[in-house]
């Protein structure tokens, strides 16, 4: 059945439990993410089954065969996928970032293209940044898509290709000829698309991060859309949803250090000689140690549910008055506030998991380091101190955060 443009208002058709839904498969993912890491092994049966399973669909409406969540709660499931493995819930993060805008754009034909695809199991993955001379977020690419005959071609290398390994289909952006941005969204098996499991960052190392070559590929005149072209939302601070992802992964994290530091003291039976109690669990340090870090992966949970619920009222608001850039910005600024606590909160959590257990937690067989690894990585995108900056400018001079594609 075609899928119209729907009414975006329509979310809680009947209740939802996708936690409970997923946790079979979540359990099953947070049993092998360890050994995952340590050998490299791309997780491409889970992703999947997660799939197939109907995961990408968490967004769209009941009526149309979606979770009907609303994008807080969607958060809370990322929150605990990335609990599992970061890695699997970071290579979702472009394709909810396209059914988020097909939701925003109920009436356009991208929006329907999305959700029909992600109702067939299908997930979307993306090509924007370039290791060129330009600036970060800059929209002067060296991707080109040049008119020939009939259709256009396509050129241009990508990278920091998240999930695209994974994907079945990839918005691409380049510049046309007259300079305009472009986007195209092709299939990932279209002739002259090459995948390059390529990605060498010290953590998230499964997530398909490196490069994306487009050589020669055909673009069809109504796969290409210039910019302007097929949005109507002119709201700003687009890029709220893709931030406030990356924080709700290092939450995620936080979760799984919790999880990882109640199950090693817990399974301990020998303390140090110079302890004052028989058994690590009852040491009053290692039980300061665990309270400190069961504290910080509540609060990184609590502040992340916050920005979200921000984002959330600010996405009804749009539907019930139209556009706000003030509602946006509002989401933006708790974002970026969050992503300053969790980056901070994040690599010291995972830096206490080795005082709770001494000398083993090094040992490479627990892989307790890709915490710390994954942390780092994840909060290495767009630095905390350019988020101080603009917070502390607005607080005193009023002067709105920057809007762009990187904020």
């Amino acid at each position: 059945m075609a899928i119209e443009a729907f009414d975006t208002t329509e979310f809680h058709a009947e209740p939802t439990a996708p936690i409970e839904r997923f946790a079979a498969q979540f359990a099953a993912i947070a049993a092998g993410a360890g050994d995952r890491d340590g050998q490299r092994r791309a997780p491409y049966e889970e992703v999947a089954a997660l799939k197939r399973a109907g995961f990408g669909t968490l967004r769209l409406p009941v009526a149309e065969g979606g979770a009907g969540l609303r994008f807080s709660e969607l958060i809370d499931v990322v929150i605990e996928l990335a609990r599992a493995d970061s890695n699997i819930a970071h290579i979702f993060r472009n394709h909810f970032g396209a059914v988020e805008n097909a939701i925003a754009e109920p009436g356009s034909k991208t929006s329907r293209f999305v959700r029909e695809r992600s109702l067939k199991g299908e997930t979307f993955g993306g090509g924007f940044s370039e290791l060129g001379l330009a600036q970060a977020g800059a929209t002067n690419f060296e991707t080109t898509f040049v008119p020939t005959g009939d259709h256009y071609v396509l050129n241009g290398t990508k990278f920091y290709s998240t999930g695209n390994l994974y994907a079945d289909w990839l918005f691409v952006t380049g510049r046309l000829a007259d300079g305009r941005q472009a986007s195209a969204l092709l299939p990932v098996d279209r002739a002259g698309v090459d995948l390059v499991d390529d990605w060498d960052g010290i953590g998230q190392r499964l997530t398909g991060s490196g490069t994306t070559k487009f050589v020669d590929v055909k673009v069809k005149s109504n796969e290409l859309v210039a910019s302007g072209d097929d949005v109507k939302v002119g709201t700003k601070y687009r890029a709220v949803f893709a931030q406030l992802y990356l924080s709700a992964a290092i939450a995620g994290i936080l979760a799984n250090i919790h999880d990882d530091a109640l199950k090693l003291v817990k399974a301990r039976s020998r303390n140090f000689y110079h302890g004052i109690a028989d058994k690590p669990r009852n040491e009053p340090g290692v039980q300061e140690l665990v309270g400190q870090i069961s504290t910080n992966a509540w609060l990184a949970r609590t502040i992340v549910r916050e920005a979200a619920a921000a984002l959330e009222r600010s996405q009804d608001n749009e539907r019930a008055q139209g556009p706000s850039d003030e509602s946006r910005m509002q989401a933006s600024l708790a974002a970026a506030r969050v992503k300053i606590v969790v980056d901070e909160l994040g690599p010291a959590t995972a830096s206490l998991l080795f005082e709770v257990g001494g000398g083993q937690t090094v040992r490479q067989g627990l892989q307790f380091d890709r915490h710390w690894r994954n942390i780092k990585t994840l909060s290495a995108h767009n630095p905390r101190i350019y988020k101080l900056r603009v917070i502390g400018d607005y607080e005193l001079n009023g002067t709105p955060l920057p809007s762009g594609p990187f904020f």
